[in-house]
């Protein structure tokens, strides 16, 4: 059996050091967008969403909750999540207005598509909250919307709502 050379255990102990710091280095987060939003408590996010729906446009007559629902008040939550529900319903809600007066109301729904344009400017849908894949859903649904095609957004509402 040949023994190490005192040069290869000193290279084999370099490597070995340098893996074991690249891995501690892999499992850190690195992630500086989520470590800047950090986490809170259902309070903070219950005072988010509602400030969140009180800044939205809302389609005429839509009743809105006065607290967040249906959520466990002992977790712990990302900073932005109660925006983020807040901006699901306020999406949901245009989507439900265009549905409702796209064949009776010209004006209505127009605006509900105007107001759904602006959904891609809003914090909900930044890279740091959705894929690519939820934004193209629904600029998908909203130009089949566009063209008088209530399909997409119907297929959104019965998955999703």
């Amino acid at each position: 059996m040949k023994i190490l050379s005192a040069k290869t255990k000193i290279l084999l102990g370099m490597i070995f050091t340098l893996m074991i710091c690249l891995m501690f280095a892999g499992c850190s987060n690195s992630d500086t967008t989520s470590d800047s939003r950090g986490f809170t408590d259902f309070e903070h996010i219950e005072e988010e969403y509602l400030a969140t729906i009180d800044s939205l446009d809302w389609p005429d007559g839509v009743e809105l909750p006065k607290k967040l629902e249906n959520e466990d008040t002992g977790a712990s939550f990302q900073v932005g999540y109660g925006e983020t529900r807040a901006s699901n319903l306020w999406e949901y809600s245009w989507m439900k207005e265009w549905l409702d007066t796209y064949n009776t109301n010209p004006e209505r729904a127009e605006k509900a598509l105007e107001e759904l344009e602006k959904a891609f400017d809003m914090p909900y849908m930044g890279k740091d909250r959705c894929d690519d894949a939820t934004r193209n859903y629904l600029r998908e649904n909203i130009d089949k919307a566009k063209l008088g095609d209530p399909s997409g957004f119907r297929e959104c509402i019965d998955v999703n709502y």
